[in-house]
């Protein structure tokens, strides 16, 4: 008969459970992983296969030390952990639909708001548009397989085992990244935003030109269709910022 004492038990219970709760605050701030349309028990068990591939190369403490100080402790700095390796790769996403809620201003669509699932708040027609496609090119670039891998690396330079008690990012760092997120969507805004001044000073030309000339009901579709337009030839320019800013943001 094969028996196990308390101590067996404990420390597998802690191989699971210490990986696992890093695993678990990753995918509650991740994009894709946290999006609402996954369902809550492919989450869990996605999140069990990945601490199970992970456990054999980490060193865990016990589960018996986990209502210890030091057990508190380390609970505290896994959660933050992963939230913060899910938050910097989020502030791209937020970069992206800002993005897109610029250009929407812009074009004057942010009359017409709709509610997105993924971000719980309303966006326009552009910021939706550019929220789903930060989605595809995240995955299109593999970028689940980086923060996985980012994951990984972290067990290497915060152990459960030995650690210091660091914590991944200060506050400077996580200001910084916002800011990051900022000169981002200026950065892919500018474009549109200059093409926009410059359809909208020529409205302005045109209106005292000829004040004759009804500027809200030509000047709203033309900036509609001035701006669909310029989305359209520089799409294939964003991907480039995209993948630099994510493996800016997930190099350890």
């Amino acid at each position: 008969m094969i028996t196990f004492s308390s101590e067996q038990i404990a420390a597998c219970y802690g191989a699971l459970f210490w990986p696992l709760v890093r695993v678990l605050a990753l995918f509650s701030v991740a994009p894709l992983l946290s999006h609402r349309a996954v369902p809550l028990r492919l989450k869990v068990a996605l999140a069990v296969a990945i601490t199970a591939v992970l456990v054999p190369n980490l060193q865990t403490p016990p589960i018996t030390d986990a209502l210890s100080g030091a057990g508190l402790g380390l609970l505290a700095q896994n959660i933050l952990i992963g939230v913060m390796l899910g938050f910097i790769v989020r502030l791209i996403f937020a970069a992206l639909e800002l993005t897109g809620e610029l250009i929407g201003l812009q074009m004057g669509l942010s009359f017409a708001g709709f509610f997105n699932p993924a971000s719980g708040m309303a966006q326009n027609a552009v910021g939706s548009f550019m929220s789903l496609l930060a989605l595809l090119m995240f995955i299109a670039i593999d970028g689940h397989l980086m923060m996985l891998h980012a994951l990984a690396e972290s067990f290497r330079l915060f152990p459960l085992v030995g650690g210091t008690g660091e914590l991944p990012m200060t506050f400077e760092q996580v200001l910084r990244a916002g800011a990051d997120m900022f000169s981002i969507a200026l950065t892919l805004a500018l474009p549109f935003l200059g093409v926009m001044l410059l359809t909208n000073i020529v409205l302005g030309v045109l209106a005292r030109i000829a004040p004759q000339l009804n500027v809200f009901a030509v000047g709203f579709p033309l900036t509609i269709l001035v701006g669909l337009a310029t989305l359209l030839l520089l799409l294939p320019y964003i991907e480039t910022p995209l993948r630099s800013a994510l493996e800016r943001s997930l190099s350890w």
